[in-house]
């Protein structure tokens, strides 16, 4: 029985230093197969690449990393050789430029642009506010009618938006900012469009202007375009954040306002599925992107 067991014990200590011997030859051989591929490139992009190693490692870059580094840009100089392009776009920079322009395009990958949130917010916030009334017109037949100011004050307002987020995007993109004033930056045309239209809203009520008023088949109409510009945005950034908060802003009133409940606890309710509505939405997509 003991001597089974020691026969057993060689047999599977001489198994795995074959093993250990073929996967040292496997990684000589996958080591010997780069440097082949190295020695194909010209002396114009080895040189490049061994500059590239030595900055890296003036910089206390860990070994394994530079490797990685000089292989892929081994590889790419290696296939812009092979298609006859020009490889001076890489070879004539520095090794700093080049370093600092991979960073960037990281960057940028990593930290996609935010500048389609300008005309997703004003159209958006402009959605918000007809989607409600023209519903309300549709289904109970009331009169849909807006100041000339509340009109005015909504396309002012919609313009210095526009341009307070261009002149923000413009100067987030041309100074390096970190990421929290980035978005500060960003989030100011924002707050400060929103507190104007919060304003403009309560002065409404105290200018007196004309009055424009729209029809029923002019609130149907009304509808459709909104719900179609809802639905068009929301595929277009790529987030249907929008359609949930206008179905659970306006739906849930409407269905408590056929319930017997008081107002005061219809009111609480609405916010309470309005809320339930919105998170149940922003976990879902949470957990999609996990």
């Amino acid at each position: 029985m003991m001597r089974y067991a020691q026969e057993e014990k060689n047999s599977w200590q001489s198994e795995s230093k074959w093993n250990d011997q073929k996967w040292k030859h496997i990684d000589i051989e996958a080591k010997r197969r780069v440097d082949m591929d190295r020695t194909k490139l010209s002396s114009e992009s080895n040189r490049f690449i061994e500059k590239l190693r030595l900055y890296l490692f003036s910089q206390g870059i860990e070994q394994s990393d530079i490797e990685d580094v000089a292989d892929n840009l081994a590889q790419q100089l290696y296939e812009m050789e092979l298609n006859n392009e020009p490889i001076e776009q890489i070879t004539n920079q520095s090794p700093q430029e080049y370093v600092d322009k991979l960073k960037k395009e990281v960057g940028e990958k990593k930290n996609p642009s935010v500048s389609w949130l300008i005309p997703y917010m004003l159209i958006g916030a402009i959605v918000f506010m007809l989607f409600g009334d023209a519903l309300r017109g549709v289904l109970y037949g009331e009169i849909v009618a807006y100041s000339l100011f509340r009109i005015l004050s909504t396309v002012v307002i919609g313009l210095l938006f526009i341009i307070g987020s261009v002149f923000a995007v413009r100067y987030t993109s041309g100074n390096q900012l970190s990421e929290s004033r980035k978005y500060g930056m960003l989030a100011i045309p924002a707050v400060i469009g929103m507190l104007l239209f919060i304003a403009a809203y309560f002065i409404d009520g105290y200018v007196e202007t004309s009055l424009v008023t729209i029809p029923f088949a002019g609130s149907m109409i009304l509808l459709g375009v909104v719900t179609a510009t809802a639905i068009l945005l929301s595929v277009w950034a790529k987030t249907w954040i929008l359609p949930v908060i206008l179905i659970a802003w306006n739906f849930p009133p409407l269905i408590l306002e056929n319930t017997p409940l008081g107002v005061n606890m219809q009111a609480f309710l609405g916010i309470i599925l309005t809320v339930l509505i919105v998170g149940a939405y922003i976990y879902l997509e949470f957990q999609e992107e996990k």
